[in-house]
């Protein structure tokens, strides 16, 4: 560090304590309400405290909702103002809100005494939360489960499809199989299904029924789509990210265990007011004027919200300090209030060290008084000079982008040695490898196993016929419980003059397992498909042996979920390993055919276990392309659009594809979507010669009357007290950027 920088690091002057703002969110589903303390820490998004209730009509919600946001503010002595909602898609017409939700949020805020800060449709949270997690634009199928009902959402390359909401039965795959098949214009479905909404627990037997379900029976997925578990509190934190992202664009959010709060105790104090809660008001000087702002905004007929698209509304021109940029994320209809004057500490410079008095009494006094006037003059020349030539500045112009979204249908052809931009088909290479694997996981199927009913039976011949019955033959208790001959038998006809009857006894078995069996002796039964009168049968003792237990088997839905689940991690695996051989090439993991090569399970269907185990091997094939290749086909659909003075930002451009057709000669036809940014020319030499030697507020108002740029930041070094600070007057010290927020 330089001695200038040392200097201006020690100086206390320009310093300022920051105090963060903290804000509510609400997250208002059909079922629950879940609110959120947050708060901002420079760029960092901290959610505080969370809790959540559920209600059972419009009447409770406020009752509910007061009672979340004290939950959530526990003993902290802070009381936020602002609440940020988080709202069902189902409640907005054109992104905005329906006439009935927005009175009902007008009083909501009114009742609770709160500024509304700002609405987001929870399903566009959502997407946003996972693009920002996972660095590209999402594509899957996101299921959202409440008590009663569930939430599905199709995302492809970060475009909403689709929400949809419907009753939750007990089979909740067919529950989501019928929603899917609803979305009729949606021609291949993503093959990957994140779950959230419930405990964890309940989540994971969730995943372990949907892995079992057969989805590729009547939906079109490419392959047995992949299920995953979003965390704890995914809604709230979405509608958190949201509200955040709006305030400042490069803000960074990291997952934490959120712990519980301590609740706050209420105190009987015998001065000053109390609310009606019994707590004690504090009224400060300034509290009657913060309390009339706050009543004259929620006597505004919009309170806060505004009726129509934000996007297409005049920004106004006096922007707050808070973020100073423009945020790429563009939430339904959002209203930031700022405060205008941020309250500033100067701290006292404390001399620490007295300085030693020098001994010159040997020398004259007039030539003493010279030397510290010709010192002082000195002393004062190097400073100036110093702070003339030595300090050095970078300015970083923060311009507004216009964006181009278009999509187009590409092919990556193995056969295509170069690009054809008019057909638009890309190179491609074939690509494939063998994955091998194993895992395990508990049976869960059900089956009785023992031992039939084994007794012998008297057949009396009433007739004057002989009967004949074959091995087999079957005979039904009154109680109807069968039995089956072991053997064959002969029964001799009874002569009428005769008092015996004929007889003959044969021995019978239970045709099915279990204790039913085990029947008195004396029983009667009957021949099943003999209907004569004539012949009867009886029970000769008792019948006895009958038993029967319940066991755990390995079902067909147990060895189909877990070739589901081991296939799932196979595919990923083979993706990885292709990626690390082509670095350099893009392989989609939906583009990839496989072919199971070795299946081995250790047990049989139906097979009595606890556990079983799979040893799968599988071939999968793909195609690889190159994604510079992708963004040439970009460029030159966008080429003929850019405006004048503006420049296509290729290597930022983003590009997504989605696999529409994977074809046998390895033919791989995607959407590629894609954002294509186009950046403002700047002369930075004209800048630099606009703002030499100006002040930071000078200059930031120079470069906000520029068009098509958002603001600046400004760093100097060294850097020097804020009530000095100035732009180097050497053009040569001044050092320009331009970029994007």
């Amino acid at each position: 560090m330089s001695f200038l920088n040392k200097l201006s690091a020690r100086l206390p002057f320009g310093k300022k304590e920051e105090v963060l703002e903290y804000f509510f969110a609400l997250n208002i589903t059909t079922e629950k309400l879940t609110a959120a303390l947050w708060a901002l820490d420079k760029k960092e998004l901290k959610i505080l405290a969370v809790a959540s209730d559920i209600y059972s009509s419009q009447d409770q919600v406020i009752e509910v909702t007061d009672k979340l946001l004290d939950q959530v503010v526990g003993i902290r002595e802070i009381e936020p103002q602002k609440i940020l909602f988080g709202v069902p898609n189902s409640w907005l017409s054109d992104d905005n809100l329906k006439d009935e939700h927005l009175k009902f949020l007008r009083k909501l805020v009114k009742d609770l005494e709160l500024t509304p800060m700002a609405y987001v449709a929870t399903g566009n949270a959502l997407i946003h939360f996972l693009e920002k997690k996972e660095g590209v634009p999402t594509t899957a199928i996101l299921v959202g489960f409440e008590q009663h009902r569930l939430t599905v959402i199709v995302v492809r390359a970060g475009k909403l499809d689709g929400v949809k909401v419907i009753g939750r039965g007990e089979v909740t795959g067919a529950d989501i199989e019928k929603v899917l098949l609803t979305f009729t214009e949606v021609e291949t479905l993503p093959s990957k299904i994140l779950i959230y909404g419930l405990d964890t627990m309940d989540l994971e037997k969730l995943k372990s029924q949907l892995l079992s379900f057969s989805w590729m029976s009547k939906l079109s997925f490419l392959h047995f789509p992949k299920i995953d578990i979003l965390e704890a509190d995914f809604e709230i934190k979405s509608v958190c990210l949201a509200g955040g992202s709006e305030i400042n664009s490069n803000i960074i959010y990291t997952s934490h265990s959120i712990k519980p709060v301590a609740v706050k105790q209420t105190l009987t104090f015998t001065e000053d007011s109390q609310d009606n809660k019994g707590n004690q008001i504090v009224n400060h000087p300034d509290d009657s004027e913060k309390l009339k702002g706050a009543e004259e905004v929620l006597e505004k007929d919009n309170l806060g919200f505004i009726v129509g698209d934000v996007s297409n509304q005049t920004r106004q021109e006096e922007e707050t300090d808070v973020s100073g940029e423009e945020s790429n994320f563009e939430p339904n209809n959002m209203l930031l209030e700022t405060d205008d004057f941020e309250k500033e500490e100067i701290v006292p410079f404390k001399e620490e060290h007295k300085k030693k008095k020098l001994n010159l009494f040997f020398l004259p006094k007039k030539l003493f008084t010279n030397i510290i006037v010709l010192g002082l003059i000195a002393a004062v020349g190097v400073i100036i000079g110093a702070y003339l030539f030595i300090p050095k500045a970078k300015v970083k112009i923060f311009v507004e982008p216009k964006i181009l979204e278009n999509d187009a249908q590409v092919t990556a052809d193995p056969a295509q040695k170069t690009i054809n931009e008019d057909a638009k088909i890309i190179p491609g290479q074939i690509v494939e490898t063998d994955i091998s694997g194993s895992a395990k996981d508990n049976a869960t199927g059900k089956r009785q196993i023992g031992d039939p009913s084994k007794g012998t039976v008297k057949i009396i011949n009433n007739s004057s016929q002989e009967q004949n019955f074959s091995k087999g033959t079957a005979v039904s208790s009154q109680a109807g419980v069968k039995f089956t001959f072991d053997t064959a038998v002969k029964i001799a006809s009874t002569s009428a003059f005769s008092d015996s009857k004929s007889t003959a006894n044969v021995t019978v078995t239970a045709a099915l397992i279990g204790a039913d069996g085990n029947l008195p002796s004396g029983t009667q039964f009957t021949i099943v498909g003999n209907s004569s009168p004539q012949v009867a049968v009886v029970s000769e003792g008792n019948f006895s042996g009958g038993t029967s237990k319940e066991v755990t088997v390995v079902s067909s839905d147990d060895a189909q979920r877990l070739l589901a689940k081991l296939s799932s991690e196979l595919r990923q695996q083979s993706q990885q390993k292709l990626q690390e051989k082509l670095p350099n090439k893009k392989i989609l993991e939906e583009a990839l055919s496989e072919q199971i090569v070795k299946k081995s399970y250790n047990k049989n269907i139906n097979d009595q276990a606890s556990e079983f185990s799979l040893n799968l091997t599988v071939h999968y094939k793909g195609t690889a392309f190159d994604d510079a290749d992708l963004r040439t086909i970009v460029s030159k659909l966008v080429t003929t659009k850019v405006p004048d003075h503006f420049q296509l930002d290729l290597a930022n451009t983003e590009t997504q594809a989605d696999v529409s057709k994977l074809e046998k000669d390895g033919k791989v036809i995607f959407l590629a979507k894609f954002k294509a940014k186009l950046l403002p020319k700047i002369d930075t030499d004209k800048i630099k010669n606009q703002i030499k030697f100006k002040t930071v507020d000078q200059v930031t108002d120079i470069i906000k009357g520029m068009d098509n740029i958002l603001g600046s930041e400004i760093t100097f070094v060294p850097n020097l007290p804020k009530i000095i600070q100035r732009l180097p007057i050497l053009g040569k010290n001044i050092t320009i950027e331009v970029g994007l927020k």
